[in-house]
């Protein structure tokens, strides 16, 4: 992790690993001793860095008496704990019965298509991260996705595109913007008057009727 990358600290600066660091030592103090600290203590950790690097795992392990392989064990047995940066927004797909059933593992593919990425991976710039969850507890409105806190009942894949769209911040057409007509605003042009002949206008004040 380099100081590129590391979270904004409260003043609005950067914080480097080093400042990081004496967050978690200061976080393990506080804990260390304490009876089922390890998973509160990892929670922590995971805010303080945005995700829990191998360096970050060997700390805890190392201040809170525990081997490497059962902190990490922990870590990749539940879904919230990432070793790998995440994006601005969390993107999970329920891939419970449900869900699965009505369409949710064709909302994945679709997901998958237009991040580009694979599942516990982030997009190249920074936006999203796509993972997969058991149970959102709508089962009835299958299938369900969440983005962040949000959650989308009765997604269809056509959909995708529009939902990551509002998360993208794309705006409306320049055009639009600006005000101009677009094709579906745009009112179709009003077709020339035409003369009409001498001898029909004159039809037309005695009342006569004239076709043609």
């Amino acid at each position: 992790m380099n100081e590129a990358t590391a979270p904004a600290c409260a003043c609005g600066g950067t914080a480097t690993e080093g400042q990081l660091m004496e967050r978690l030592d200061e976080v393990l103090t506080e804990y260390q001793g304490r009876p089922g600290a390890l998973i509160p203590v990892l929670q922590i950790a995971q805010g303080i860095f945005g995700y829990l690097p191998e360096t970050v795992l060997k700390r805890v392990a190392l201040r809170m008496g525990k081997s490497y392989s059962e902190v990490a064990g922990v870590v990749s047995f539940y879904a919230f704990f990432s070793t790998q940066p995440r994006g601005r927004h969390v993107i999970r797909v329920c891939l419970g019965t449900a869900c699965y059933v009505r369409g949710g593992k064709q909302v994945l593919e679709t997901m998958r298509k237009e991040l580009g990425i694979e599942v516990g991976q982030t997009s190249a710039d920074g936006l999203f991260s796509l993972e997969v969850a058991r149970c959102f507890g709508a089962c009835g409105l299958a299938p369900a996705m969440c983005i962040d806190e949000e959650v989308y009942k009765r997604v269809r894949p056509a959909r995708i595109r529009e939902i990551l769209a509002t998360y993208r911040g794309i705006a409306a057409p320049a055009a639009a913007a600006a005000g101009a007509p677009t094709a579906l605003s745009r009112k179709p042009a009003r077709r020339p008057a035409t003369k009409k002949p001498a001898a029909k206008k004159a039809a037309a004040k005695k009342g006569v009727k004239v076709h043609g």
